[in-house]
């Protein structure tokens, strides 16, 4: 792996981003002005560094992050199934309408769900069924895909035409890509599809990772109480302490990084542009490189002694390194390194502990499957994040905590 990370003169990620682009329907001239190389880095090449710019702690995070934490508490308070003092809800469909919208309303400002009000069930069948653009699909076998994805563009298309004036509570990296696309010449369909992107490696994978971490936490409730009484030293109703979250609750922290061990199926892709040697093989120029990385996540050799198929984050605990090492790769590496790894932590800690500090979470039923945690599909490819099998289902009573006081939260805020 670390052969194919540094080497970025004959091994390319370009060529997945141009057909990736062309399949969500851009122009061929703004896939020419996109990936024009005579100036030296390529106009796309060029938003991915606004964007990780946004993304980095040291840059632009900060404040992102809070947008994220106060649309998700306003999302919480205003969700159907937390305003009522107890109800019955599915796990997946209650994260899935909290962290949806809130974390489209983080980027863009509320105009983009004001102006489409079916935006975000849009954007749902469009990710259930993402892959078939990258098994390139043709659209009269999949029409309901297709028009899903066209209707985002569309949402987007309308979202540009909106003045800048009444949109400026959008971020940094939206009013900054926007501005260099009109520049280069780009026209409102080609920008709206950058932008559309973007949103969609933002969310693909945000809301499914809670709703594993939380099926998982339910599922070993003495976890769940020892995470509950750390968090609640810093979060009470108007605060989210999230340094706090990130640095003084090893527990949390651990629970997140062994779901995603569990959870995550991400892969890495190169074109080969020149012949090139690796582990001993030499690669033809044109031919594909794909490097999986679910499979390393179960070596019982680096994960082991505890079952490496079971849910035991206090493995993360007891070697604070582990998730440095080379067998722990839910982001990605080199190149493809996931921008958005310093952000989806933060949004998910957020949102977990919120959950757990402010609601009593008991499981009602589970249906599909044997019973227990949902069983993960791995028969659908998927570019991060693996869903539950269709069918299985997870439903919890959510009951308001009455115990939310200050605490010592003030000596994180």
């Amino acid at each position: 792996m670390a052969s194919v990370y540094r080497n970025s003169s004959s091994l390319s990620f370009d060529s997945f981003v141009h057909d990736l682009d062309a399949a969500f329907g851009m122009s061929t001239g703004g896939l020419g002005i996109l990936f024009d190389t005579s100036s030296g880095k390529c106009l796309s090449r060029q938003t991915d560094s606004i964007y990780g710019a946004q993304l980095h702690p040291e840059q632009f995070l900060k404040d992102l992050t809070m947008r994220f934490v106060k649309r998700i508490q306003e999302r919480l308070a205003g969700n159907q199934a937390t305003t009522t003092a107890e109800r019955t809800v599915s796990l997946f469909d209650w994260c899935t309408d909290v962290l949806v919208p809130a974390a489209s309303e983080g980027f863009f400002g509320p105009a983009i769900l004001e102006l489409n009000p079916n935006f975000v069930e849009d954007f749902l069948r469009f990710d259930e069924n993402s892959w078939i653009l990258t098994y390139r699909y043709p659209r009269f076998l999949a029409h309901k895909f297709y028009q899903s994805l066209d209707r985002n563009t569309v949402a987007f298309m309308r979202y540009l035409k909106v003045p800048n004036t009444e949109r400026r509570s959008a971020c940094y990296h939206v009013h900054t890509t926007e501005a260099k696309l009109r520049q280069a010449g780009l026209v409102d369909r080609d920008i709206a599809i950058v932008l559309q992107m973007f949103h969609w490696v933002t969310n693909a994978n945000a809301y499914k990772v809670p709703f594993w971490l939380l099926a998982y936490l339910l599922h070993s409730p003495v976890t769940l109480d020892t995470i509950r009484t750390e968090v609640a030293r810093c979060i009470d109703n108007q605060h989210v302490a999230i340094d706090a979250l990130l640095q003084s609750f090893p527990l949390l922290n651990a629970s997140f990084t062994e779901t995603l061990r569990l959870v995550t199926a991400a892969s890495s892709a190169r074109t080969v542009l020149s012949p090139t040697e690796i582990g001993g093989k030499v690669l033809q120029e044109g031919k594909k490189l794909l490097l999986p990385y679910r499979q390393l996540h179960f070596q019982e050799s680096t994960f082991g002694p505890l079952s490496v198929d079971e849910f035991h984050p206090e493995r993360f605990v007891a070697k604070e390194d582990l998730d440095k090492g080379m067998n722990f790769k839910p982001f990605g590496g080199g190149v493809t390194y996931c921008s958005g790894r310093f952000l989806a932590r933060r949004e998910v800690l957020a949102f977990v502990a919120l959950v757990i500090r402010k609601y009593d979470l008991e499981i009602v039923r589970e249906e599909g499957g044997k019973g227990g945690v949902p069983r993960q599909d791995q028969q659908k490819p998927t570019l991060g994040v693996l869903e539950s099998v269709k069918g299985d289902h997870l439903f919890v009573r959510l009951k308001q905590r009455t115990d939310l006081k200050l605490g010592s939260l003030k000596k994180f805020v």
